[in-house]
């Protein structure tokens, strides 16, 4: 055996970053690199590869400012994260009892969406009492986001500890006073931020000594995340709110330290997993940052973070993915380090969640902290080039943001004067474009749909017409990734139920099975996402044969799928015996490319690939179909 030691990472020359790039746009054959880039809302992109030479400074340990990596020296191993579940049934029994049944089974903290019909119906302390019978307050944190009354809500759950004889030195949460949240969600322009918060100054300063666990204001996303702003929004309008309530609270006597140890803030984590990441960090940073230059002191600086899965991304549609879902984004709040996280039920877009939704969301967090030991780990994403790059990069795009709601007077303005709505329908808008053409794909909605999925079935939510006050503006409309195609489905169960059968398209494969499989099923996958069925038909002798067989199935719409190579021969004359065979449409699979003319000419109406407007197209099918 050789005594020569093998070589050692050393004997080798450091690779650069211009040699890997040269070796990957060689591989790339003329494609640009670009092409190697993903793009994220709000003008960012995510690169290929990050490295030491890009990356920013280090951040600071956690549990230093400006709280990049954390609040808490050693993260989440001193405890975990605490496991807060949100309620929003408008019964106070109910509500009562599901909150014995997951605090007994390991939930450990409570997030009361208040005001019926959208949250519990508290009218008193008598009715918090109830809600609150099996919670122990001096252990529980309690968390209340009223919206509407925003005031009266905080003065009832210390009417309730002290009914209990429960020392408010031991009380931990928050009490919900959100004017501008309570404003976004009501539509009211006449909410007066300043006199609310000049009211809550007295019991801010009060309660920092009295409860110092216990924190008076709360700064919610809820309403933006909901209504569609684009992660950069969120998190900028987050922070123009705990700047305007900074400001208002020390006009009204309370110095910006002492009011920024009072604000809770909770954020919504949606579907992309490390850019979620990156943003709960970065607004940690930003907060320090406005803190600190406020003038308060280092521990005034670390944000209380709530983060909850978000509301837009679930669907009603094939809601068990649902659960992959909320499972994904509350993995990616725990790494991000929240101090707390709320894990929606899987069937929480479809109505009132029972029993097994609040397990199922309950034990996913019981998973990830007891079986896949994310509370082992003091900062999972810290040293990260790629996470540490992509949150100084949110960070600074959520500044500019910031700095540009500030230039209209702050967060209050901008939605009374309608620039929170203008540019809320702008991002929506773009998301949507997406959307509808599968650039950003819905498992189960807009990709692999199941037909024949058996509904899941709950109590629906109460949701009466907004109502514009006078001389106000019109409240946030929350939205959802999938309700144009999920309003597709819902037309094609209402034909199934006039009919006895779902709309049908006859599909021709050209050629061989090697060479139509592919298609063809995209074809069908496309199709089962307006809720259409299709019926094929391949290995024909001729044109005339297919034809009859379409005319043998009734419906009136043909789709042609094949090889390229095969269309200019086949697609001419397979479309004229479609055509007289009854066929009312007739739609190619696939760019027609030079031969657009003569397929349109032949009788071909419309053509289906990726990339385009699909859920324009099973519109405008559903149409021919006779389906409303």
């Amino acid at each position: 055996m050789s005594q020569v030691p093998p070589p050692s990472a050393k004997d080798f020359p450091p690779p650069s970053t211009d040699a890997w790039r040269r070796l990957v746009e060689k591989d790339l054959k003329g494609k640009p690199f670009s092409s190697l880039q993903s793009s994220l809302e709000g003008g960012l992109s995510l690169q290929p590869l990050y490295t030491s030479q890009e990356a920013p400074t280090p951040a600071e340990p956690p549990g230093v400012v400006p709280y990049v990596r954390g609040t808490q020296p050693l993260g989440h191993t001193e405890g975990g994260w605490t496991v807060c579940q949100e309620y929003a049934g408008p019964d106070v029994a109910s509500t009562a009892e599901a909150l014995r049944t997951d605090l007994e089974r390991g939930a450990q903290g409570v997030w009361l969406l208040l005001d019926a019909p959208h949250g519990v119906d508290v009218k008193d302390a008598a009715a918090l009492k109830q809600v609150l019978a099996h919670v122990p307050l001096e252990t529980t944190p309690v968390h209340l986001e009223p919206a509407r009354d925003v005031l009266a809500p905080a003065a009832l759950l210390l009417q309730v500890a002290d009914a209990k004889r429960v020392a408010r030195s031991s009380l931990k949460g928050s009490l919900g006073v959100d004017p501008i949240g309570a404003m976004a969600r009501a539509g009211a322009a006449k909410v007066d931020v300043a006199g609310t918060l000049a009211k809550a100054a007295p019991m801010v300063t009060s309660l920092l000594k009295e409860a110092p666990g216990l924190r008076v204001l709360l700064v919610s996303s809820r309403a933006w995340a909901d209504a569609g702003a684009t992660p950069v929004q969120e998190l900028a309008w987050a922070i123009a709110t705990g700047v305007e309530y900074l400001r208002e609270l020390e006009r009204a006597g309370v110095a910006p330290g002492d009011a920024a140890r009072s604000v809770q803030f909770a954020l919504s984590v949606g579907g992309q997993f490390f850019p979620e990441i990156a943003r709960l960090r970065a607004a940690r940073l930003l907060w320090s940052k406005v803190v600190a230059a406020s003038g308060g002191a280092p521990e005034a600086q670390a944000m209380s973070l709530h983060a909850r899965t978000a509301s837009g991304t679930k669907t009603k549609r094939d809601p068990w993915v649902n659960i992959l879902r909320a499972t994904a984004e509350s993995f990616a709040a725990v790494v991000a380090g929240a101090d707390s996280v709320s894990t929606a039920p899987f069937d929480e877009a479809l109505g009132a969640p029972d029993e097994q939704g609040r397990r199922l969301a309950r034990n996913t967090q019981l998973i990830l902290r007891d079986e896949s030991s994310l509370n082992r780990v003091a900062d999972p994403a810290g040293g990260s080039y790629f996470l540490e790059q992509l949150t100084q990069e949110l960070a600074r795009a959520a500044w500019t943001e910031l700095q540009r709601i500030e230039s209209l007077g702050g967060m209050t303005r901008a939605l009374v004067q309608g620039d929170v709505a203008r540019v809320l329908t702008e991002a929506v808008a773009a998301r949507d474009k997406a959307v509808r053409s599968r650039r950003l794909p819905i498992v189960g909605v807009s990709e692999f749909p199941h037909l024949t999925e058996a509904p899941v079935q709950r109590e629906p939510h109460s949701t009466p017409a907004p109502v514009v006050p006078e001389g106000g503006f019109a409240p946030l409309h929350p939205v959802r990734l999938s309700e144009a195609f999920e309003s597709l489905r819902d037309a094609s169960d209402r034909f199934l139920g006039r009919s006895g059968a779902r709309p049908r398209a006859f599909m021709v494969s050209l050629g061989t099975l090697a060479e139509h499989t592919v298609r063809s099923t995209w074809v069908t996958n496309a199709l089962a996402v307006g809720g259409i069925e299709t019926v094929e038909q391949r290995d024909f002798a001729n044109a005339s044969l297919a034809a009859d067989a379409f005319a043998s199935t009734g419906t009136p719409l043909a789709v042609i799928s094949g090889p390229d190579t095969l269309y200019p021969e086949q697609v001419p004359a397979l479309a004229q015996a479609l055509k007289a065979k009854g066929a009312r449409t007739v739609v190619v699979a696939g760019r027609p490319g030079d031969s657009e003319a003569a397929f349109r000419a032949a009788g071909v109406d419309l053509f289906i690939s990726a990339g385009a407007d699909l859920f324009q197209l099973l519109k405008t099918l559903h149409q021919h179909l006779g389906v409303a």
